[in-house]
């Protein structure tokens, strides 16, 4: 089974509804709960070959994520949220409700694991890694959190990258993961050194030959199921509780499976921005794509509003002094001083636009442009003036290039080149001729009161084309 195989049974009209990148899903009963658009979500577990189901949002902080995890009774959520800057645990209510702060330990590497089973009085505690109190951050030891509030508990198994429990009283049994870089897999792809990470239960290491990858341990049934990259690409894998019956149960050669969560009895983990369901882990089992719509605008496509005043590239003021042309974050706009609205004088997409030069008073402005791939001169008309809307593009520049100051007259614009030479541009008579000059970069001149050029030397002597007579 390879990913693009099983993709091609999803109907294409349901393969278009999930357009959202989905991530670090948990599932409790007929309820899945995943992050998407820096959200929790939740949606009904959609059956096999059932219609795409829709998704609602849980919480509304448009910040980062971490997993979540529910409660074995179905009525909380717990999971890490940078909403405090540091990543805290919180813990929200299914039915809706405000989330609340239950950890502050100010550590950047919290996380939040799983459950404590329920220990016969009807409480659970939830189990959780932290580096605070740690020398370094990499650290990270097992807690056990209350509901209530109160600090949380060190368990003794030293620095642990993962945990899970399982069973009560003298049938309890840990899941540790040690070991294992900060990152995941997916991170290091195919990585062989001393980081891989080692699995313990109860203090007897699992599959010690196993040479990949560790992550995401957790008690599915009567067997361990982690992922691993041993084979090349990280997939799902199972084994019995002795090392045995090592089986493989996905088979994904493009993207990495990611962030399994089991609820005992099902395994759901993301792979390439969707969400996969493994119904069992028998010799024969296949993971599902579950097919998921968010509900409403997708929140991360909205247009970016952005302060102008603080994103002004270049200005030039026209002849009249009443109105100027801003460069803003690659696009041009004309701006009176006094009344009237703003006018777009170049904004395509994809397009940078910079250096405005106003032509005297010609009622035209030159600027630098890419569209044509290179930097090239364009020769517009401004709004206040007739003429033709449509911008004339002069000869090629070489990188990078600047468009200099015009002339008093606006018949002739000034170019530099990196390949220290200068170019004079009449505009509207073709490609402009490349004249050697010396200096590199913004040109050393300006232009005289009769439209020559003329190009500083040494400090306070100006040298005149002889051709020009010389003139002020």
């Amino acid at each position: 089974m390879s990913d693009e195989s099983t993709s091609s049974a999803v109907p294409s009209t349901q393969s278009q509804e999930c357009d959202g990148y989905l991530r670090f899903p948990h599932l409790h009963g007929e309820l899945l709960c995943f992050v998407a658009e820096d959200d929790l979500w939740l949606a009904p577990l959609p059956a096999a070959g059932q219609d795409v189901r829709r998704a609602w949002r849980l919480t509304a902080d448009r910040t980062r994520v971490g997993p979540p995890r529910f409660s074995p009774d179905g009525r909380h959520i717990a999971f890490t949220s940078w909403r405090t800057l540091d990543p805290e645990i919180h813990l929200a209510p299914v039915d809706g409700g405000p989330v609340r702060q239950l950890s502050h330990w100010g550590s950047y590497d919290t996380r939040v694991r799983g459950w404590t089973p329920d220990d016969g009085s009807g409480e659970c505690r939830i189990l959780a890694v932290g580096s605070h109190h740690q020398p370094f951050s990499h650290f990270t030891w097992a807690y056990t959190v209350p509901l209530d509030g109160g600090p949380g508990e060190q368990l003794p198994w030293g620095p642990v990258a993962d945990i899970a429990v399982n069973g009560h009283g003298s049938e309890r049994r840990t899941l540790l993961l040690t070991g294992k870089a900060p990152h995941e897999p997916a991170d290091w792809k195919r990585y062989r050194g001393g980081a891989m990470g080692k699995l313990w239960l109860h203090g007897r290491r699992l599959l010690p030959d196993l040479n990949g990858h560790l992550d995401s341990p957790m008690f599915v049934g009567d067997r361990i199921a982690f992922l691993s990259d041993h084979e090349g690409v990280g997939n799902l894998y199972s084994c019995r509780p002795d090392g045995s019956e090592l089986w493989r149960h996905s088979d994904h050669d493009a993207f990495y499976a990611r962030h399994a969560a089991t609820d005992g009895r099902r395994v759901v983990y993301q792979c390439g921005g969707d969400l996969w369901l493994a119904e069992d882990l028998g010799p024969g089992s296949v993971p599902r794509r579950l097919n998921v719509r968010l509900g409403g605008p997708r929140t991360g496509r909205r247009p970016y509003q952005v302060r102008t005043s603080g994103n002004i590239d270049a200005l030039a003021v026209d002849a009249t002094g009443r109105a100027s042309a801003l460069s803003v974050r690659g696009a041009l706009y004309w701006l009176t001083h006094r009344d009237g609205p703003a006018r777009v004088l170049a904004a395509t997409p994809g397009v940078r636009v910079r250096l405005p030069e106003m032509l005297g008073d010609t009622g035209r402005i030159a600027y630098v442009t890419d569209a044509a791939g290179e930097d090239t001169i364009e020769i517009a008309y401004l709004p206040r003036a007739g003429g033709d809307p449509a911008p004339r593009r002069l000869g090629l520049l070489i990188r990078p290039a600047g468009a200099g100051p015009a002339n008093p007259g606006g018949s002739r614009t000034g170019r530099t080149r990196r390949a220290r030479t200068r170019s004079r541009s009449p505009p509207g008579r073709g490609p402009a001729a490349i004249r050697p000059r010396a200096g590199w970069g913004r040109s050393r001149g300006r232009w005289g009161g009769c439209g020559s050029w003329r190009r500083r030397r040494t400090a306070g002597r100006w040298r005149w084309p002889r051709t020009t007579g010389g003139c002020w």
